[in-house]
């Protein structure tokens, strides 16, 4: 019997059975008549195929519809399944899956190189989950009208709880698993410091001589400033980082660094704000300036123009971003103090493998 021979049902139920969306498209545009099935099923069909592919898609779902006009933690109706609402869960949900695939190179680094592979299906749903999830709270609380000055108010500090409180330990681990990527990322490839950098140079290029990246000058009058903001600005304990950055980029050309390692550590406290979109969308810019040749992946071309173009995407985010850092952290560490439990120990957990996205599997390894 041929296949076009069985029931609508059992070919409906076939159509169903697709994992993901290209290969729903693929098998309808085989004949007539799978086209016409797929097309009498169309909404429903392609939303369970999204759901295999991108899912969960009421995560995503919160994302793609969250706006200003009610609080984040507040329940809302599930919208209509649309076409335009499609698009919108895949586009989020693309962004999930390439984290996903940027996952295993930057949990398993170093020593722990060995222990490198790909999730698999359950640990791609859990990582997607905790994408959508930092992705709200970023859109919810990561604005103009939550200033450094306000971020330790208690009324803001319990608005912000209220979104997480709803979520076990076990997705605030996943978060936390998720959010330590997004910081080795911005840390080591988008945003790297000065050292790390003239240690890549040296490693790609051993014979080729590279300039001291901060002159004695530029480092003076940088020291003068801190120490006038120190001396009147008590609440302000450091520069612009993200400023400094920029200003030296404009001086000192050399080296595409982002200053000493604790200029650099409040500018990553600062980009991570971003959403897990906007951290891609500069993490597949750094990496697009290396040159396939060099079979580097993920790796930092010293002399390029990525910094220049990660100062800019963050000077139009407006003057409240910098000098604010992130909050997701102390956030999740007042919810786990209000269960009763002890943030070290969960973070612990989630550096060990025993926690978060990939587990270990009977204490044998990942």
């Amino acid at each position: 019997m041929h296949i076009t021979d069985l029931a609508n049902e059992l070919l409906l139920h076939i159509f169903q059975s697709s994992t993901d969306i290209p290969s729903l498209l693929a098998l309808s545009s085989t004949c007539h008549h799978f086209h016409s099935i797929l097309t009498s099923h169309r909404l429903p069909t392609l939303y369970q195929a999204a759901e295999a592919q991108y899912g969960p898609l009421s995560d995503a779902t919160r994302v793609v519809t969250h706006n200003e006009s009610q609080l984040a933690h507040l329940p809302r109706p599930a919208p209509p399944q649309s076409l335009a609402l499609l698009k919108r869960l895949i586009e989020v949900g693309r962004v999930a899956n390439q984290w996903a695939a940027v996952y295993p190179n930057q949990k398993w680094r170093g020593q722990d190189s060995a222990s490198r592979r790909l999730l698999n299906m359950e640990e791609r749903h859990r990582l997607r989950s905790a994408c959508y999830r930092i992705w709200l709270y970023t859109l919810a609380f990561y604005t103009p009208s939550h200033t450094r000055t306000t971020r330790l108010h208690p009324q803001v500090i319990r608005t912000r709880a209220l979104l997480l409180r709803p979520w076990p330990s076990q997705h605030l681990a996943e978060m936390l698993d998720l959010h330590a990527i997004f910081r080795q990322v911005l840390h080591s490839q988008i945003c790297p410091s000065n050292g790390t950098v003239l240690r890549r140079h040296k490693q790609r290029f051993p014979d080729d001589h590279v300039p001291f990246v901060v002159t004695t000058g530029f480092a003076k009058a940088r020291d003068e400033c801190a120490g006038f903001q120190q001396g009147y600005f008590h609440s302000t304990p450091h520069m612009s980082r993200l400023s400094m950055a920029k200003n030296y980029n404009h001086h000192h050309g050399a080296v595409e660094g982002w200053g000493d390692e604790i200029a650099q550590y409040y500018v990553v406290e600062d980009m991570l704000k971003l959403h897990p979109g906007q951290l891609m969308h500069l993490f597949e810019s750094v990496v697009g300036q290396v040159s396939s040749s060099d079979g580097l992946l993920g790796g930092w071309d010293p002399v390029g123009g990525s910094k220049g173009a990660v100062g800019h995407f963050v000077a139009g985010l407006g003057d409240w971003f910098e000098n604010n850092g992130e909050t997701l952290m102390e956030t999740v560490g007042v919810v786990v103090a209000d269960r009763g439990g002890d943030m070290g120990a969960l973070r612990e957990g989630v550096e060990d493998g025993w926690e978060g996205i990939a587990r270990r599997d009977d204490g044998e390894g990942f």
